[in-house]
């Protein structure tokens, strides 16, 4: 059961990659990051070198303090009742279905609310942005959280649908390495 959570990992990066959603070095970290998950890798293979100031307890203490406070906030926006389009990962990532954001992968978490902007996941390589290319080193999901994410078959087929869903949005992306077709999934 772990080897296979890891071909999807593989999987999604290749699926991501022949269609045009990611590029070469997105598709390289991703396999990176799965062989380090799957223990064939021992260092973590994320750069290290452009650490924040905030300490990974400050982080996490920060976020308790923003879930609650934008949970009442939020809850109007956001509507809960629709499991199929809103899926909330590892207690606070929204992954949202019809996301029409690629950035910074398709899928991405929102913390706490679709509708809020910043800070966003990328769960292939649980980098965590707090703008538009500047990610919070401190903020990175560990190994242990990366499984936990890779591990939930609702989570697998929730990427597979918003990967499905984005090819039919942005059609103008010629698909021009897609080896059985714009629509047709690898089997999980």
């Amino acid at each position: 059961m772990e080897i296979y959570m890891y071909h999807h990992l593989f999987l999604l990066a290749d699926l991501s990659y022949q269609i045009g959603l990611i590029g070469l070095s997105e598709y390289n970290e991703r396999v990176c990051i799965a062989k380090w998950l799957s223990g064939e890798l021992e260092q973590d293979p994320r750069n290290t070198t452009n650490r924040q100031e905030q300490t990974p307890e400050e982080w996490r203490d920060s976020l308790e303090a923003d879930s609650s406070r934008d949970s009442e906030s939020n809850q109007a926006k956001d509507n809960p009742q629709d499991p199929i389009l809103r899926l909330v990962m590892l207690n606070h990532w929204v992954f949202t279905i019809g996301d029409k954001d690629c950035y910074p992968s398709v899928p991405h978490g929102h913390r706490n609310s679709k509708t809020t902007k910043w800070p966003k996941l990328n769960p292939y390589n649980g980098r965590v942005f707090e703008g538009m290319h500047r990610e919070n080193v401190t903020a990175r999901l560990e190994k242990s959280d990366m499984q936990k994410l890779w591990r939930d078959s609702n989570f697998i087929n929730h990427c597979r649908s918003q990967i499905h869903w984005y090819s039919g949005f942005a059609p103008s992306y010629a698909f021009p390495n897609a080896r059985c077709g714009r629509y047709v999934f690898p089997r999980w």
